[in-house]
């Protein structure tokens, strides 16, 4: 499975390696899947749904990232400001790059 999300991945793949991420840190934080679901107080339908066919609610999505304590990762998600920036520097760096560059000229 490709674990990392780009451009071409289909929404299929996001889902798919979301869920993934999702029941190995389950199984990391040695939870059952009964146990998981009775933290986010969701039906345990929720999270084999989510682990085998990567279908979930936002609503359950969000009570099963708080039941393994993973809310943090949405504050770095969201930043959309903070992207722009890292986005905007990238571009005024090859934007300078093209600047700086030379051609050199054939010798005839």
């Amino acid at each position: 499975m490709n674990k990392e999300i780009d451009f071409f991945s289909t929404n299929e793949d996001i889902a798919m390696l979301l869920s993934f991420r999702i029941k190995e840190e389950r199984i990391a934080q040695e939870l059952k899947q009964s146990e998981l679901a009775t933290r986010a107080n969701v039906k345990v339908h929720v999270v084999r749904n989510l682990e085998q066919h990567s279908k979930i609610t936002l609503d359950n999505l969000i009570s099963i990232m708080r039941a393994l304590k993973k809310l943090d990762i949405f504050n770095d998600m969201f930043d959309f400001a903070k992207q722009r920036i890292e986005v905007d520097a990238f571009n005024y760096i090859n934007e300078q790059k093209l600047k700086t560059k030379k051609r050199v000229k054939s010798a005839k």
